[in-house]
């Protein structure tokens, strides 16, 4: 089977997408416990706002995406920051 140019252009667009809604997700997520976890106010407000942030989270990682020139690239930031963030958490939440 011969792969074309526009095969790889749809390949990459439905990558990137996909990466958008699931990546985007994980990093939208992760941050939201972060930022609901150790905001440094009650309880009620660190969650309403971590879960606020979780929105505009989620639009920056969208947007980053389909900026980026590469799909490599966007898949590999979205995997890095959802790393880092879930490392962030589990080392500010200490010993349970």
């Amino acid at each position: 089977m011969n792969i074309t140019k526009k095969h790889l252009s749809v390949f990459h667009v439905t990558t990137r997408v996909l990466i958008a809604l699931i990546g985007g997700y994980f990093v939208a997520m992760h941050g939201a416990i972060l930022i609901g976890n150790h905001l440094l106010s009650d309880k009620t407000n660190s969650i309403i706002t971590g879960l606020m942030s979780s929105f505009i989270i989620y639009l920056i990682t969208v947007l980053f995406i389909f900026a980026t020139k590469t799909t490599l690239r966007a898949f590999a930031v979205v995997l890095v920051s959802c790393i880092l963030l879930y490392f962030l958490n589990y080392y500010l939440q200490g010993p349970q």
